[in-house]
């Protein structure tokens, strides 16, 4: 059979037709599940509190950050005999240990120049816990530059006495105003906390883990193990709750506050290493999730592979919205049978494109979650620095299998309020 270049040509249409309808039908999916952000479910009762945590906090290098935190653990409104907080200071060569043990932080001391990171930390850090036989009902994460809501052990309490294995607090920031990297940082922050998270959590869909702030029966733990392979633990150990069945569900009341990168280089390294951990799930869990969707039709496992597989398709976005415009200004023919499946799903689909990164989408966002409107005019620069990750995620997904850990510099200790 001779494949002439019309026979090509037809095929080009119908790929690209196949595609954009795809991509169209994924973002359509995103912007519905949206819609369940406007309002807040009716939480569990609060009731005398009865979950013994395990507070654990990951140290490396964090002697002028980690007092801060430990203070805010020990201001927690919840009985002192309730919670024990635990630090590994991880492959340190300051005195984060010492500072901890002064702020009566039940210390351990790890080195490790092979198994780095922070997924490995806590894992070690679980192990020696465990060792001592202390019985615990849950863990809670917190990174060694957060601040933690007075009420933040107090609400999770509510959500693990009403059958909840894992929950996550509310991402929020202590840093927004220092640069517009770091205010770019919040308002992605703050968009997705109301329109992926709460949206989520209101419809009885999984909730993500957040790596800080994250908090997971022992139980669970017991039953999934924690033995993170990738870079981002976290998202990791979400979708291992949705194999296993399990739905995260998030706590919008019980804040941590997080430090973010004040540069481009800084938040580049911080974003490379997520995406890389990002792509490595993704070809390591996807065929799993696809076999639980289709066989229980479980609409968790579906929703985590659009996650996954959110960096491609917005990336495809942006592709298919060139490939359209040069279409248009070249006055390319395209078949009619095809013009419907290209030219028409364009439109939506730049649409689509637009609204994660249209003022007024973000300024929706930031009215929801009431942030002062100071804040505002980095709806801006959040469009510009929402086009750096079309290069970063082009670059993550093929050094995917670079384990590099990048270190985030912590400086800020006080608050600047949303």
């Amino acid at each position: 059979m001779h494949l002439g270049p019309e026979f090509i040509r037809q095929l080009g249409y119908v790929l690209l037709a196949v595609l954009q309808d795809g991509v169209f039908v994924l973002f359509a999916y995103q912007s519905v599940m949206s819609l369940f952000a406007f309002f807040q479910r009716r939480k569990p009762p609060l009731r005398d509190p009865v979950t013994r945590f395990a507070v654990l906090v990951a140290a490396h290098n964090e002697a002028h950050v980690i007092s801060d935190v430990l203070d805010s653990l020990i201001r927690q409104a919840y009985p002192r005999e309730l919670f024990d907080v635990y630090v590994v200071a991880d492959n340190c060569a300051d005195n984060t240990a010492d500072v901890a043990r002064g702020r009566r932080a039940i210390v351990y001391e790890r080195t490790d120049t092979v198994l780095t990171g922070k997924g490995h930390a806590i894992g070690w850090l679980l192990t020696r816990i465990k060792s001592t036989g202390t019985s615990y009902d849950m863990i809670a994460i917190f990174d060694a530059d957060n601040l933690v809501s007075a009420n933040f052990l107090r609400e999770v309490d509510r959500y693990a006495q009403a059958g909840y294995r894992a929950v996550q607090g509310y991402l929020d920031m202590k840093n927004p105003g220092d640069t517009w990297i770091s205010l770019s940082c919040a308002i992605g922050y703050w968009c997705t906390n109301r329109f992926w998270e709460l949206a989520r959590s209101n419809i009885g869909l999984a909730s993500m883990l957040g790596g800080t702030g994250s908090c997971m029966a022992m139980s669970l733990i017991d039953e999934i193990g924690w033995n993170p392979h990738s870079l981002t633990e976290d998202l990791e150990f979400t979708i291992k709750c949705v194999l296993q069945g399990v739905r995260p569900t998030w706590a919008w009341n019980a804040h941590v506050y997080d430090e973010k990168p004040l540069t481009m280089r800084a938040s580049w390294n911080q974003r490379m290493r997520w995406m890389r951990g990002h792509f490595q799930l993704g070809f390591r869990y996807s065929g799993p999730l696809w076999k639980r969707f289709f066989t229980r039709f479980d609409m968790a496992a579906f929703d985590i592979l659009v996650y996954l597989g959110q960096p491609i398709w917005m990336v495809f976005s942006y592709l298919l919205v060139l490939v359209n415009v040069v279409i248009h200004f070249t006055h390319m023919a395209v078949p009619v049978w095809a013009s419907a499946g290209i030219v028409l799903p364009s439109v939506w689909v730049a649409l689509f494109t637009f609204e994660w990164f249209a003022p007024p989408m973000l300024v929706a966002a930031l009215l929801l979650e009431k942030v002062r409107p100071k804040y505002w005019w980095g709806v801006f620069m959040f469009a510009v620095y929402g086009l750096t990750w079309l290069p970063l995620d082009f670059i993550a997904l093929f050094t995917r299998n670079d384990q590099t850990w990048f270190h985030t510099i912590h400086k800020q200790a006080a608050v600047s309020s949303k």
